[in-house]
């Protein structure tokens, strides 16, 4: 798919994501990987053949001390029967990984006997076969300027070439450079016609000399690929082409369609299971009866996750994907939840299938998902056997900080990662629903911290949440057995739990849950508290107690559901609206009025609501200190805010 049509679309429509984390965004942008630069053709002495290179650094050219070719640039099949380099080349293809695994290996070259011609001194350059050049990336090479690429100064140092410097954060000064390069943008020195111009002017002089000498010309350049979408799987939808006998490829017509997978796979053979199927794949041409062979391969699953929302929302049609009046009325997608693992691909792909749609069906929008917030993952220790076998938590025991299985053998305690099959470092959810029930697995995790972070699993955190819950029990109880009726109120539970129902409110809506879940915990321990002074009459106490209760169905459900149906005696929490702040208990009565002499802060003065300037000043003037640093002072100004501050100005007599 031509996703590489829409690579700056994609990119530039990050700046308007902002409800999308800065991270996620920067994920993306790196991986379109827009690189603004210039390629220079570099001849050689190994038959007049030309080098390209792509750099977004041409102003560090006086730098250049080597050139450095990817394992499989085709300037090496200069030398494809030499035994050393065909071993060079088989090793580092295979550690050549990916580009976050290319900085952290060990800089490895195999020396040509080849040199590259400076395109602007009289000086040639050795040319090296690296194992950290990739050949997707840019032209497959790059000229090596070590004083300002660390990658090409470790390679340098290994090889000892020479390390250049020839740009500088201050104009003409010299730098020296030994074990970090000098990255960033400055001043061009030992530059010849480019000395003292900055990184950005030097950059645009030395393009313009290229193109002058026919020798180079400005280029950029994307690390996103077109994006190949057949997968060698079961899963997945069926490609609808076969290959007739005669060779003919054909398209599978429509009303043929859709291609349905088999349900007799096996699973127990290496390779393709759809190509190892001993029926599917036979079939016949429709339009000449002609035998024909479908294809095997299947979409990748990205290709469906990537519009399945726009599905959504007309799920019910029948002759179409999707009705454009139903997309434009629901899209975009208010809140996208999603875990980090799909902060690249899937989200991409997803805005990339978004932008490429719009275009036939006239979307009225350009991005799929208006706000975006990532949850963190579930984590635990992981355990394995001497001999590499994952085990399950649930079978190793504990003895003087070491760790066995039921028949004595000892295991080894990994690092806590994300829960996964695989490693087997899971909780089965039944046994802790089975002993504790959902509610307290639900309040662990949304209390353990914030959901954008990873947890861990922790089998104290289970049983303090367990405790909870049969806390909110208990209260029901106490509040059956309440006796006091109508009276004069204390109204401080009342304030209070405006107060964090308006807290909690804000808490939610910014997806600050743990946040949220300490101060239910305040609520509730209020609520407890009142209960022990009888301070209120049991109508207020208990329509307090319903807030609290709503508010926490949110949460945990099953407990908010059982207190609720004994207090009202009905089963409708679901139904009832969030509680409704009363703002008249929001007004604090008293506050702590900063006092300041000449700026500095000398005293704080509790005073009530709306104080008057009059009375703050008479209280302060009666404070000793006050009194002490105002002698032989003439008081010249007095700034006053309202339950904040008094800033007294002074002067000498």
């Amino acid at each position: 798919l031509n996703i590489t049509k829409y690579s700056d679309q994609l990119l530039y429509s990050l700046e308007k994501l902002k409800g999308w984390p800065e991270k996620v965004k920067l994920m993306q942008k790196n991986w379109i990987g827009r690189s603004e630069g210039c390629e220079i053709d570099f001849v050689t002495d190994c038959k007049d053949l030309k080098i390209k290179v792509f750099t977004t650094r041409p102003d560090t050219i006086f730098g250049a001390s080597f050139l450095a070719i990817a394992p499989d640039h085709p300037f090496t099949d200069s030398f494809k029967n030499d035994k050393e380099f065909q071993d060079f080349k088989n090793l580092a293809l295979k550690n050549i990984g990916t580009e976050s695994l290319l900085s952290t290996n060990e800089k490895l070259g195999f020396k040509t006997p080849f040199f590259a011609f400076h395109p602007f001194l009289k000086k040639k350059l050795p040319i090296f076969i690296a194992n950290f050049i990739l050949t997707d990336y840019g032209s497959g090479a790059i000229f090596g300027c070590p004083a300002h690429d660390q990658r090409d100064l470790e390679f340098a140092k290994k090889y000892k070439l020479e390390i250049i410097p020839v740009v500088s954060p201050q104009k003409a000064k010299i730098i020296n450079i030994k074990e970090e390069a000098y990255t960033e943008d400055g001043y061009a020195i030992n530059s010849d016609f480019l000395n003292d111009y900055t990184t950005k002017d030097a950059k645009k002089i030395i393009i313009d000399k290229l193109i002058e000498r026919k020798i180079g010309n400005s280029k950029i350049i994307y690390r996103l690929k077109d994006w190949g979408i057949s997968r060698q799987r079961y899963w997945g939808c069926p490609i609808p082409i076969i290959y007739r006998e005669d060779g003919k490829i054909i398209l599978v017509p429509e009303k043929d369609l859709p291609i349905t997978l088999p349900k007799d796979i096996d699973f127990g053979k290496p390779g393709n299971p759809l190509e190892n199927h001993p029926t599917w794949k036979f079939t016949k041409c429709p339009e000449t009866g002609m035998k024909a062979i479908r294809e095997t391969d299947t979409l990748d699953t990205f290709v469906d996750s990537s519009w399945y929302f726009l599905r959504f929302c007309s799920s019910t049609e029948k002759t179409k994907p999707f009705n454009v009046d139903e997309i434009n009325y629901w899209m975009p997608v208010d809140q996208y939840i999603g875990g980090i693992e799909h902060a690249i691909l899937h989200l991409l792909y997803s805005r990339f299938f978004t932008l490429a749609l719009k275009n036939e069906y006239k979307f009225k929008f350009n991005e799929p998902f208006e706000n975006l917030f990532t949850q963190g993952m579930v984590c635990h220790p992981t355990f394995k056997t001497k001999t590499g076998k994952w085990v399950f938590p649930k079978d190793v025991i504990e003895k003087n900080n070491s760790f066995f299985l039921k028949n004595n053998e000892e295991v080894i305690k990994g690092d806590s990662q994300a829960m996964s099959k695989s490693k087997k470092n899971i909780i089965d959810p039944d046994d802790i629903i089975s002993i504790y029930g959902a509610d307290a697995v639900r309040w662990f995790i949304l209390s353990d911290s914030p959901p954008d972070r990873d947890i861990q699993w922790s089998d104290n955190g289970i049983q303090g949440a367990f405790k909870y819950i049969q806390k909110i029990w208990r209260t029901y109880e106490k509040l059956k057995i309440y006796k006091k009726e109508k009276e004069e109120n204390n109204n401080n539970l009342i304030r209070n739990s405006n107060i964090l129902i308006k807290d909690i409110t804000v808490c939610v809506e910014k997806f600050q849950i743990n946040v949220a879940v300490a101060k239910l915990y305040v609520f509730l321990n209020n609520i407890n508290e009142e209960i022990e002074k009888q301070s209120l009459n049991k109508e207020d106490i208990i329509n307090i107690y319903k807030k609290y209760l709503i508010i926490i169905s949110a949460f945990i459900p099953y407990i908010a559901n059982e207190c609720w149906e004994k207090i009202t005696g009905k089963q409708d929490i679901t139904l009832q609206e969030w509680p409704k702040i009363d703002d008249t208990f929001l007004r604090k009565e008293n506050f702590d009025i900063v006092v300041q002499i000449n700026g500095k802060k000398r005293a704080i003065i509790n005073a009530t609501n709306n104080e008057s300037e009059e009375n703050i000043l008479s209280k302060s003037l009666a404070i000793k200190n006050i009194q002490v640093i105002l002698e032989k002072k003439i008081i010249t100004k007095k700034i006053f805010i309202k339950n904040k501050i008094l800033n007294i100005v002074t002067t000498d007599e």
